[in-house]
């Protein structure tokens, strides 16, 4: 795979970044890795509206209680990009505080869509609801169209024997954006890159900031980073990332399947279980509204990724007291402390039922204090 080049943002909306004084107005945004372009989402009291980049726009109406809301069709373009549309008025209702656990899709007006969004594993109509269509947050959040690569399939299961462990082939590494969400109360899109070698520079600073330093020891020269990338490259359980706002890198990010990582002898990971490594590199990117944007986000894409996954790990140093606090404060338990061939470290992990349930990939404060 060629690592040499910079494939990676072509895909990725570059005019999502909003100036402070227009941010109010812009709702939302969704699906930033959709060749068709971005879809806005703006509201009105009960009334919502979706446009695409090509003009085809959508209305929807908020009825019922507040408690056990639905939301009705009022008039959308005559298309195929209906259920478009509306999954993208759907993500901005669950990332609204406060967010409901789930929608009843009411009226008429679903009935052109309605087939589609089972398709997509969007509604269904649920057993005890007298057939009514229901959409709940927890399996909205599963579904990959709105944040990931498109057209993206689960690879198949086969058994290989690395020398140490049995554990499943892993599929080939993604190239370009790999995931982009809009972080509302940011006001812009933060996203995930495979890395290249022309991140190299970022990560050769990046390391050599004491404050990572201090916990990953690999302070060091250029060519020292590179040779560090190469491994990472060529080690098929590992996926570099970089880590951007708005298309600004900020940060280095390493996914690892666990089965076959040392952690993974440590707490019977499943087979397709994964793990993470961080480094905020950019200080201006450090601090709890930001913690709140990529840590989720980091999740979030690690289970759709493969939906086999169950468990995301972390084993930050014992050492390392505001992690432990920040990680526990996100969902993550604390399994065990084990002696790793570097450190003493925390193994940290969260479920995946426990990320969707809990509705994790938003903060639990209120986002008006950011």
């Amino acid at each position: 795979m060629d690592h040499s080049g910079d494939k990676r943002r072509s895909s990725v909306q570059q005019g999502v970044q909003v100036p402070q004084e227009d941010a109010a107005s812009l709702v939302y945004q969704a699906f930033h890795l959709d060749c068709r372009g971005t879809v806005e989402v703006r509201r009105q009291g009960p009334s919502l509206f979706a446009t695409d980049m090509d003009g085809k726009k959508a209305e929807f109406r908020l009825v019922g209680a507040p408690a056990h809301p639905g939301i009705e069709i009022v008039l959308t373009s005559d298309s195929e990009d209906r259920s478009r549309l509306a999954s993208a008025v759907f993500e901005y209702l669950f990332s609204s505080k406060p967010s409901p656990s789930s929608l009843e899709l009411s009226g008429a007006g679903w009935s052109k869509v309605s087939a589609q969004l089972a398709e997509d594993g969007v509604a269904f109509t649920h057993e005890n609801a007298s057939g009514r269509l229901l959409l709940f947050a927890d399996m909205f959040w599963q579904t990959s169209k709105l944040w990931t690569q498109p057209n993206k399939c689960i690879f198949p299961r086969r058994e290989t024997f690395d020398g140490k462990v049995s554990h499943p082939l892993r599929p080939r590494k993604p190239q370009g954006t790999v995931y982009a969400r809009y972080i509302p109360w940011l006001h812009g899109v933060l996203s995930l890159d495979a890395a290249t070698f022309d991140d190299l520079p970022n990560i050769h600073r990046w390391m050599n900031d004491p404050r990572v330093n201090e916990f990953w020891n690999e302070a060091g020269d250029m060519e020292k980073h590179r040779q560090y990338l190469d491994i990472m490259f060529a080690d098929p359980h590992i996926l570099p990332l970089i880590g951007r706002f708005n298309g600004k890198a900020f940060s280095y990010f390493e996914i690892y399947w666990a089965k076959e990582d040392v952690v993974g002898t440590f707490c019977d990971a499943a087979n397709y279980d994964r793990g993470c490594h961080v480094i905020v590199g950019e200080e201006e990117y450090r601090g709890q509204r930001w913690f709140t944007a990529w840590l989720p986000s980091l999740i979030h894409y690690a289970f759709l990724d493969d939906p086999r996954t169950e468990h995301l790990l972390q084993e930050p140093s014992v050492l390392h007291h505001r992690q432990l606090r920040n990680l526990q404060r996100s969902g993550f338990s604390h399994l065990k402390s084990v002696d790793l061939p570097t450190k003493r470290a925390a193994i940290m992990s969260i479920s995946r039922d426990r990320f969707f349930s809990d509705k994790l990939w938003q903060p639990d404060v209120d986002l008006s204090v950011f």
